[in-house]
């Protein structure tokens, strides 16, 4: 999981190494005003590579959850994002 910089803008993007039939991924991340959720989409062709089609707001210092669905079965993965060594807004 992480936040990059693509054309379109920053996404957050996860990389899987295996492709489960109809996966879906969607990022709930803790706000202070409430959760922000930001569904994940494959890049192209890549089912490796899932990106939100929006930039996640600012901070991106914060909790979420990654939660990925899949045959009827769901599982939360909960995880903290932090910003690289001098990046400050």
């Amino acid at each position: 999981m992480e936040i990059v910089d693509t054309p379109a803008g920053e996404r957050t993007r996860l990389t899987i190494d295996r492709q489960a039939d109809d996966l879906a991924a969607t990022v709930i991340i803790d706000r202070p005003g409430g959760p922000e959720t930001l569904r994940l989409e494959p890049v192209g062709d890549n089912h490796h590579r899932l990106e939100s089609t929006v930039a996640p707001a600012e901070p991106h210092k914060f909790q979420a959850g990654l939660v990925l669905t899949a045959k009827d079965r769901e599982q939360v993965l909960p995880f903290k994002m932090v910003e690289p060594e001098g990046h400050h807004h």
